[in-house]
């Protein structure tokens, strides 16, 4: 009779969460489902974290910094950045570190700027909200150019310089890869 009253009350948890199961993936199903069982550390890249992810290139423009420190802290997003040499990445970012106070950030390092090894830095992050491309040389910025580009997946937004109408904020351009 113990196993029937387990089954019972398994199949009313399975219920309660039921609205749960067309967004999430198995695991955090069974999570749910069986919350007594000790489940261990979610790693900083785990579904419950938000990314937001920049390309760098050869400069990191104040303006396209203060958009992404903005956006991140709006959004409680952590920063990753993707680049191809993540020493100049570090190096670029060393002037903003005292506005990045409370973001976690996490570099990914390209190889050639590909677009393919770019979609698999991006498809590693399940949290990524969006990505943010405002160099002409960072990594996202063929994903803009090309017709045939690959599919992101996620909005790709082109923040770009100053404009004359608004002196004090960048312009943001978002853009979808099709």
């Amino acid at each position: 009779m113990k196993t029937l009253a387990k089954q019972l009350k398994q199949a009313l948890n399975a219920l309660a969460y039921a609205d749960i199961g067309e967004r999430v993936g198995r695991r955090e199903k069974h999570a749910a489902l069986h919350p007594a069982v000790a489940q261990p550390a979610t790693p900083p890249d785990s579904p419950s974290s938000n990314w937001i992810a920049l390309g760098v290139g050869d400069s990191l423009p104040a303006p396209v910094m203060a958009y992404v420190i903005g956006a991140c802290e709006r959004m409680q997003a952590n920063l990753l950045l993707i680049g191809d040499d993540a020493m100049r990445v570090r190096a670029l970012l060393a002037e903003h570190l005292p506005n990045l106070r409370g973001i976690d950030c996490k570099t990914e390092e390209v190889a050639n700027a590909s677009t393919a090894s770019v979609l698999r830095a991006m498809n590693l992050y399940r949290g990524l909200l969006f990505a943010v491309s405002g160099g002409e040389d960072d990594p996202l910025r063929p994903f803009l150019r090309a017709r045939r580009a690959p599919r992101t997946p996620v909005p790709i937004v082109l923040v770009s310089e100053k404009t004359p109408g608004s002196p004090h904020l960048p312009t943001a351009h978002f853009a979808f890869a099709e």
